[in-house]
């Protein structure tokens, strides 16, 4: 069930999964058996969008999917920017923004995971540096739809796939008309699923 919007409700519970067998657990009683713990997925599916800069700060959003398709994080952060923005009326209302240090806590679904990303070059620069470094496994769905159309017969040449959409199109998926990273990061898993055949 998603957490009801409301503005007594703590910014860090809008984007935070509590995982079964977590925190809050009571003491066990003598002779209790304590309850295995619940493994949480393995694979996750992230999108990365660069929302708008204003020449002082960048803001991005970071969205994070599982296998279900269930949207585990959808989090809006701002870091300090040497990219001048557009013009002031081309800048979307900012949602509710966290600092970028609080990145690594509030993706840590992604801790020891394997991550799907769709261009590991552009997409995975942007990840703050030490959530790249608890990220088990990161593995590019742009290089290996590359591989999987070429095996299809679809013809892919140089310069057709830039980004999810273009990947998307070749395959015969829709495609994503909104920039919202979850959005987009669903589309990349129907992506994948279409890989996997």
């Amino acid at each position: 069930m998603q957490p009801v919007l409301s503005p007594t409700l703590p910014l860090s519970a809008l984007f935070r999964k509590v995982w079964p067998g977590g925190g809050g657990r009571r003491p066990a009683r003598a002779g209790a058996v304590a309850p295995a713990p619940v493994a949480r997925a393995e694979r996750y599916f992230m999108h990365v969008r660069s929302v708008h800069s204003d020449g002082a700060r960048h803001l991005f959003q970071f969205a994070l999917v599982d296998d279900e398709p269930n949207v585990i994080a959808s989090v809006f952060a701002s870091r300090a920017s040497p990219v001048i923005g557009g013009a002031p009326e081309a800048v979307a209302p900012d949602p509710p923004t966290v600092l970028w240090e609080r990145l690594h806590d509030l993706l840590s679904p992604c801790h020891g995971a394997h991550l799907v990303i769709f261009g590991q070059a552009l997409q995975g620069s942007l990840l703050p540096y030490g959530l790249r470094q608890d990220i088990g496994r990161m593995e590019c769905a742009r290089e290996r739809f590359v591989k999987a159309a070429r095996r299809r017969g679809v013809r892919v040449r140089p310069g057709d796939i830039l980004d999810l959409n273009d990947a998307r199109r070749l395959a015969g998926l829709p495609i994503i008309r909104s920039p919202d990273a979850a959005l987009r990061a669903l589309g990349l898993r129907e992506l994948w699923r279409w890989m996997d055949g």
